[in-house]
Parts: structure tokens; sequence; C-alpha cells
């Protein structure tokens, strides 16, 4: 299976002292009790590039959310470090490392109707971004919204970090959900990073009052199509799954926006600002199918086919077969219809045969779905391919193909009767009758039996001479009405 790793990454550019080194990062509020509050700051760091350290410690402003204005300031010691583990079982890549700091602190904030915002800003980004103008003096903004105090409420909390890395030309997805133990309703979106006022002169400023800018886009990349690809990277707004597919290797940045409401009123946010890289990821290629050649089946009810099933994995995986339909569960297919899952190294096969009976005479058809499903290191890939079966009343199927337009009633063994040369079909047939005449009008033979035998003689068994015969044949099954017209040819 393809690969399917979306992240957040990191940099390779040796810049000077004040830290060209900043991966990402969040800020998160929990309520302890009454005013008192636990904050904490995720800041993510390149550990393989970067230059310098975590900054420790590190202070952060809060400011009414209103007005703006300043309502304290308050510093948070570093606290854990760790180095991330990135990639998994099948595929660890090379050439990157990301390094989370974590920062908290408990602070006591008055309660005030307007709420407030909680940010810390730094510089810089990695130079090497090519999604955004002047990356070397980009700064970025941690961030988040808090309600009243007085509600006591938490904000959303992100889930661990993402690897850092996406696989090129490749879906792509990832997590970036958020718990919320209040249980408020939750909507994401993508959004553009913020810069705020850190510059590569001035890395770390004193804190600041918003509102604060954003980086700029740099063609062909913008809000709407953040790294390029197609279709272009998007979040569900309900879930919080990215996905993305690009098509171009190289760094870029993004920021995920995750809003609270309670009640249909939003009281807060969070934003976690990401970089990731785009690599080249090994992959697993999906099973082929090389049989079924036919898709569409016609059947008379009683016919019979076989439908052969093949799938190749050009990887050389374990690969198996499984099929789901109608046909493999109505129970008047029972004793008739018969799928042999199967599974094998490289190329699988089975075949499902199929006796159709009148049961399963239908307007619209049946489709049988085979599933050839693959397993390695990489993942796994389910591929699809159908097959249409539909199951025709003699009525509408091949019954005219079936009579023949002469017989040779000599006795000798050898087409000696007119009849409907279907032995094999079951007497779908509401109704079924059939008059023969001769050239003036007189009935010589009638029968209610689909599968009846005219060996050339009239009613009264007298033997009919050689010429040309009349017959109409007309049935019912179900809804359908049948009437066909036809001469037959007697020659001894």
């Amino acid at each position: 299976m393809k690969k399917i790793y979306l992240s957040a990454l990191i940099l390779l550019c040796h810049f000077a002292s004040f830290a060209t080194h900043i991966v990402g990062g969040d800020i998160t509020v929990k309520h302890l009790s009454g005013n008192s509050f636990e904050v904490t700051l995720h800041f993510f760091r390149d550990c393989l590039s970067g230059t310098a350290g975590f900054d420790d410690p590190i202070t952060l402003g809060v400011y009414d959310k209103t007005t703006n204005a300043e309502a304290f300031q308050f510093t948070m010691p570093l606290g854990t470090t760790q180095v991330l583990a990135l990639g998994d079982s099948c595929f660890t890549p090379t050439g990157l490392c990301v390094e989370q700091g974590t920062y908290v602190s408990t602070i006591t904030i008055p309660n005030n109707p307007n709420g407030y915002y909680i940010s810390w800003q730094r510089c810089c980004r990695n130079n090497i971004i090519q999604n955004i103008s002047a990356p070397g003096a980009a700064g970025m903004v941690f961030y988040a919204e808090i309600p009243n105090p007085a509600l006591g409420d938490s904000s959303p909390v992100f889930g661990s970090y993402p690897n850092a890395y996406m696989c090129n030309s490749q879906p792509n997805i990832q997590d970036f959900s958020a718990n919320d133990t209040d249980g408020d309703s939750l909507a994401y979106s993508l959004v553009t990073p913020l810069n705020g006022n850190a510059t590569s002169a001035d890395p770390v400023p004193l804190p600041s009052s918003g509102a604060y800018s954003s980086i700029t886009w740099i063609s062909p990349y913008s809000a709407s199509n953040m790294i390029g690809g197609s279709p272009a990277m998007s979040i569900d707004a309900h879930t919080g799954i990215l996905t993305a597919n690009p098509n171009a290797l190289g760094v870029y940045v993004f920021a995920v926006l995750v809003e609270e409401f309670r009640g249909g009123v939003k009281i807060g946010e969070v934003r976690r600002d990401i970089q990731y890289k785009v690599i080249v990821c090994n992959t697993n290629q999906p099973p082929v199918f090389s049989a079924p050649t036919t898709l569409s089946y016609t059947l008379v009810a009683g016919d019979s086919v076989c439908i052969p099933i093949m799938a190749t994995d050009i990887n050389n995986d374990w690969v198996g077969l499984s099929g789901s339909s109608e046909l493999f569960t109505n129970p008047a297919t029972s004793g008739y219809t018969y799928f042999a899952p199967d599974s094998a190294i490289g190329t699988v096969q089975s075949s499902i045969c199929f006796q159709s009976t009148c049961e399963q005479i239908r307007d619209t058809p049946y489709r049988a779905t085979f599933y050839a499903r693959d397993y390695s290191c990489y993942g796994t890939n389910v591929v699809p391919i159908s097959v249409d079966i539909k199951v025709l009343s003699p009525l509408e199927g091949n019954i005219s193909s079936l009579i023949p337009n002469v017989f040779t009633p000599n006795n000798d063994g050898k087409n000696d009767f007119f009849k409907v040369n279907a032995d094999h079909i079951n007497n779908c047939f509401d109704k079924f009758d059939i008059n023969i005449y001769n050239r003036w009008g007189e009935l010589l033979f009638h029968s209610e039996d689909f599968h009846y035998k005219w060996d050339g003689k009239n009613t009264k068994g007298k033997v009919m001479p050689d010429g040309d015969y009349f017959y109409i044949i007309e049935g019912n099954f179900k809804s359908k009405t049948f009437n066909y017209k036809g001469t037959v040819q007697i020659i001894r």
C-alpha cells in the first residue's frame, strides 16, 4: 500500500546563532480550579541542523481579546525535552530530526467577559522553506484564545506530533484532531501561519499584543493551495483529518486552527503551526487484476458460467482474493453459486461458477465485486473489480434462437422433433402455450409444456406432408409477457 504519512518538518539550514530551527508549536490552557490555569507550550525544533537549543526561560503575554490591552506577563521554564521517533517499523527517513521541548506553568487569570489570548513570538523559520516569502527572516507566533475564566474552560489539545515528512506523489493522511475535555464542539481549518514581530535582529522580542502579521505565500502557493499537488491539501472541518497529495519535494509550512464552540457560540481557539518535508518514500504497489476480462454477463435462467478471477502483486507480496454479492448470500442460489477465496504469494487465482435459476430472474443485473488485498511492511492495498451478471427469463432471452426453422420427422433419430432446444433451461413460465397451424389455419398441434415436442402429425395422428407450417408461442412470467410467431419447414 502506498505509504500514508503526513507530517511536519524541518530545516537543513545553517544560519546564525539566533537559531534557524523552528519546526512548529502550539499553546494549550487547562483549567485547574477557580481562576487557576495550567498553560502548556510545545516547541518543536530541528535537532539535526538547528544552530541553537531551546530558549529557557521564555516570557509570554496575556491580552484582552477585545481591546488588545495587556493583562500581565509570565515566564515559563523549559521542562522536558525529547527527540521524537520518526517513521515506523517499515520505513525510517534519513536526514530528519525533530526535538520537542515542553514548557508548563500555572497562572492565575482574572475574570474578564471579553476573554483573553496568550502569545509568544520567536524567529526564525528555515531558509529552505519554499512556499513562503523570505522564510529565513520569518517568525512564528505561538497563539491561543480562551474565554472568560469564569467559564472554567480548558482549551482543545492536539494529539502527538506527526511524523516529520509526507510522501511525494502519494495520498497522505494525517490526524490533526484535538481532544476537548469539556465536550465542546470543535471545528478545524487550514490557516495561514502567523509571522508576528520577531526578526533575525530581534529573534525573541519582548511580549507584545496583536494583531499579528502573517507569513507571505510565494507563487504558486496560497492559502487555498498551501503545498501544491492535486487535489489541494485540505482538512475535514469535523474530524481534523488532513489529506494531501504533494507533487514536489521540499520543505513547506502551514497551520491548523481548531475553534471551540459551546452552545453554538465560539469561545476559544488554538493553532498548531507546523513545517514538513516532502520526501521519496518506500511504497507498496497495489495488485493488478488480469481476470476477469469480461465484466458483463447475460444468462438465460438455467445457463451456467464460470468466471475466472486472477490478480498479481508486482511487489511479490502476499495477496488474497475475496468477493461479495447477492449471488453469494441469496438463499435461492444455494447449491448453485460458490466462490472460493484464495491467497498466494505474487499471483492468486480462483473462480466463481454460477448456474442461474428462475428465482434469480430480475430486471437489474447482479453485481459481484471481487477484492485483491495485499499485505506488506509498507501497508495494505485493496483493489476491487466488479462483474455484472444479468439473469433473463426465456421470455426475453434467446428462446427465438433456440427454435429451429426446419426439422426432419423421419424417425432416423436426428432432428425428428420440432421443439425448443433448451432442455437445460428451467420452465420459467407461469403460462406457456404453443399452437401450430397449416397454411389454411387449421390447428395441428397444441401444448402448454415448454419442453414440448411436435412429431409432424396433426391432432388426429395424421402425418403432415413436407412444407411450411406456422406457429404462435405465447407465455408470461410474473409481469412479463411473450408472444412469438414463426414458421417451421418439414423435410423428410
